[in-house]
């Protein structure tokens, strides 16, 4: 039987947002009460430079992405792979429709916050266990990458986090 994971639920929405392109200043207080020990002098790690950050270890950088935030790329060196089209089925089948590539960090995160929610009632044990499994074989990867590459200490701070979030929904 599946232990009821909705203690986490809202932790896991707050990483997902926490690995999206930042549109504005993250929430302190609410990344405080998830255990961020990160304490920025908001004069000198501002908005642009949390956005710079971003894009650099994300999205754009030469000679390469240091951090790609995607699971394919991990678990099978490409995106677009045959895991990510399982994790798209998998959103389908319960009716999500993912606003990015399926194997994102952010979204597998909110996925899983959805399927918390959800586990009292449905049984859904095994689609849990299959997105679990999934983020096991790459967040360790991914995490340790944006430790050594992370300029600014917020998103280092923010993979610790998941790493102990995902620890107690019983990823590695």
């Amino acid at each position: 039987m599946m232990q009821n994971h909705s203690i986490e639920a809202d932790d896991l929405k707050l990483l997902s947002r926490s690995f999206r392109y930042p549109e504005e200043m993250p929430d302190w207080f609410a990344l405080a009460g998830i255990g961020i020990a990160f304490d920025p002098d908001l004069e000198t790690v501002g908005l642009t430079k949390l956005q710079n950050e971003y894009v650099r270890l994300f999205i754009n950088a030469l000679p390469q992405v240091p951090c790609p935030p995607y699971g394919s790329f991990y678990i099978e060196g490409s995106l677009m792979g045959a895991s990510t089209v399982r994790l798209q089925n998998l959103y389908q089948t319960y009716g999500v429709l993912a606003d990015d590539i399926p194997d994102h960090i952010s979204v597998e995160l909110e996925f899983l916050a959805f399927l918390s929610i959800l586990s009292p009632m449905h049984p859904i044990e095994e689609d849990y266990r299959f997105l679990l499994d999934h983020l096991n074989q790459w967040t360790p990867e991914f995490f340790t990458c944006i430790e050594e590459h992370d300029s600014t200490g917020f998103y280092s701070e923010i993979s610790r986090c998941a790493r102990k979030v995902l620890a107690v929904c019983g990823v590695a």
